[in-house]
């Protein structure tokens, strides 16, 4: 018989290092079951849609346009992507199904992480170290189950470090000083933004139908790796966008190329 859900009073944080324990099982007997899959916002990470777009064979065009929703920071002025959920009375995740999630192999980070819930600070990012909390979700009738799991054994479990990895590459754009002391308002930088992260189907289309490779001087391995390795175009999309918007010189231009075009433009 399913437990029913039942309403607690919100706990005390308690902050858990990466050898502690937590209590949660989340199942199909509980009767909180796919509960927290409706009526939530879900922020979605440039690698969550790569997974995702894969997962249902999906071009990236078309799974943002089916999927998603697109807002734009008050505070950077850049994209953010949200999953949209459905029109019925629960407004349920699109993916989830009566016995759970439809591309569970390949959910967000932010359902992949539940229970828990990362603290950090710029002090314990520099120091490396990493905290954890668990959500205070009163309804959740997961956190009563029996089963005791470590912290790092359940990060491994979920398969959070590659998300991890990703996240702090994004997080080099995103979070940079360079872009968030200012508000960007450029429609063209915007777009150039959305597409390298999270549109990466017409970004591939960019570098490879575009005078991007005549422009610069990349290793013949890495273009091979980007035409048909998303994970790969994610990392160099990011990369891009290092040279592009903050300015940092982590792409070589080709020999010419820039004599070239102060001779287009009259510059000596």
């Amino acid at each position: 018989m399913k437990r029913e859900p039942a309403t607690t009073k919100k706990k005390p944080l308690t902050v858990l290092r990466t050898d502690d324990n937590f209590r949660f099982h989340c199942h199909p007997k509980v009767g909180c079951f796919t509960r927290c899959c409706r009526d939530i916002s879900i922020f979605l990470t440039p690698y969550d849609i790569l997974r995702m777009k894969n997962a249902v064979k999906m071009s990236s065009e078309d799974f943002l346009k089916a999927y998603t929703l697109t807002l734009v920071s008050e505070q950077s002025g850049l994209p953010v992507v949200m999953l949209k959920m459905g029109e019925d009375e629960k407004k349920s995740c699109p993916f989830v199904a009566e016995d759970g999630c439809t591309i569970y192999p390949d959910r967000p980070w932010s359902c992949r992480i539940y229970p828990l819930q990362p603290e950090s600070t710029k002090i314990t990012e520099k120091a490396g170290r990493q905290y954890y909390s668990v959500m205070d979700v009163p309804f959740c009738l997961g956190l009563r189950e029996e089963r005791v799991t470590g912290v790092s054994e359940w990060i491994e479990e979920q398969g959070i470090p590659i998300y991890r990895e990703m996240e702090e590459l994004f997080k080099t754009v995103s979070m940079n000083e360079v872009l968030t002391r200012q508000k960007i308002t450029n429609p063209k930088i915007r777009d150039m933004f959305y597409m390298a992260c999270y549109d990466l189907d017409r970004f591939r289309r960019f570098v490879f139908e575009s005078s991007f490779l005549n422009t610069f001087d990349l290793d013949p391995q890495l273009v091979e790796r980007i035409r048909t390795d998303d994970t790969e175009l994610l990392r160099f999309a990011i990369t891009w966008l290092q040279y592009g918007l903050i300015g940092q010189h982590v792409l070589k231009v080709r020999p010419g190329v820039m004599e070239a075009k102060k001779q287009h433009l009259g510059v000596k």
